[in-house]
């Protein structure tokens, strides 16, 4: 079966979940991903993972709060880092290979000014160095940082958000920057899943504004949350769908594919229905996370990247073992096919375009 993939967007009050057994920023997205809680330090345990790569710490406990932001700092030319202490022996370090969860807390250089805090909240970041993902300060001060250690890292306004600042965060032209971070993990897959940035406006109505995204990225199960229930029939293994969909990549909390971003919803064949040319094959999480919801139903799939597009990932939008979270709207429920829109033959079959932009082709009957 080829698979695509859809959109998912979530948070509704009385919502019900049904769960399911199977296996398995730059510069705006950066520190619009860097915000969140406040104060003093806890001691680190440990969690030991054998890795594979020489290294065995894969894993630490977060502190309870925040360390103290120094106020004494001098800015140089170049982003400058302080390790406060050396780190164990056995623990594995940040590189561009795996995903890193972080926590940390910056201020503004002048006035001492918090804009970002993760300390004390239930989400730490996830981040992937080298994907223009964060401020050229962060990227240089992460590197070479090892799980349970804490690094202060000072960066000039120049590799920070120079003369335009970013007035979301508060931080105004040519401020400079000094954040404290700790590695909590490196691991293949993200461990926790960022909040979801900004939705782009849709080119149709009725597109979700946010996607509420679960804090623990899937690992093994496909969930489905029930956030308005239709009354129309269920679907099938058997049936065709169409939908409205909206996607978020778990790693990044950004939209990679929306429909109402198109002129007209999808329809796709679930995992015993026949894909045709007009009815998309799609990733095994949404035939596993659809079943038996109904006609005018809402939903959200949080799906793990076994079910979704597996290590590999769809890059740029969808990274290697990148859990992704949908919000797809049932508009019908059908048990036939649409009408093809495609004579085929046996010598060629039609190409198409299917959810996540991908370009499939139907076999010929």
């Amino acid at each position: 079966m080829i698979r695509t993939a859809p959109t998912s967007s979530g948070g509704a009050s009385g919502a019900r979940p049904v769960t399911a057994r199977r296996a398995l920023v730059a510069a705006t997205l950066a520190l619009s991903l860097l915000l969140a809680a406040c104060g003093s330090s806890d001691q680190l345990g440990g969690k030991i993972v054998k890795d594979g790569v020489g290294c065995t710490m894969t894993e630490v406990d977060r502190l309870g709060k925040a360390p103290e932001v120094p106020s004494d700092v001098k800015v140089a030319k170049a982003t400058k880092t302080t390790d406060e202490a050396k780190a164990e022996k056995a623990a594995c370090e940040a590189s561009d290979e795996q995903y890193l969860t972080v926590d940390l807390v910056g201020a503004t250089v002048d006035d001492g000014k918090v804009f970002t805090d993760t300390y004390g909240t239930d989400r730490p970041l996830t981040m992937k160095l080298g994907q223009q993902q964060l401020i050229a300060g962060l990227e240089t001060g992460l590197t070479g940082l090892k799980v349970g250690q804490q690094r202060e890292i000072v960066v000039p306004a120049a590799e920070a958000y120079g003369k335009d600042g970013n007035p979301a965060q508060g931080i105004g032209p040519d401020e400079d920057l000094v954040f404290v971070v700790n590695l909590v993990s490196v691991s293949d897959s993200p461990v926790v899943c960022n909040e979801a940035t900004t939705i782009p406006k849709g080119k149709r109505a009725g597109k979700p504004t946010e996607v509420k995204m679960p804090v623990d990225a899937p690992v093994d199960e496909v969930t489905t949350t029930v956030l308005k229930e239709g009354d129309g029939p269920k679907a099938t293994a058997k049936s065709y769908l169409t939908v409205e969909y909206l996607g978020v990549s778990c790693a990044s909390g950004q939209q990679f594919d929306s429909s109402w971003d198109t002129d007209a919803p999808i329809t796709i064949a679930m995992a015993d229905a026949e894909p045709t040319d007009t009815a998309f094959s799609v990733i095994p999480g949404w035939t596993e996370g659809l079943a038996g919801q109904k006609q005018g139903s809402i939903v959200q799939i949080d799906i793990p990247f076994a079910d979704a597009y597996g290590a590999e990932g769809r890059p740029p939008s969808i990274g290697t073992s990148d859990p992704l979270v949908f919000i797809v709207q049932i508009v019908k429920v059908s048990d036939e096919a649409p009408p093809s829109t495609t004579t085929t033959t046996a010598a060629t079959a039609p190409t198409t375009t299917a959810p996540g932009g991908a370009t499939t082709t139907t076999a010929a009957k």
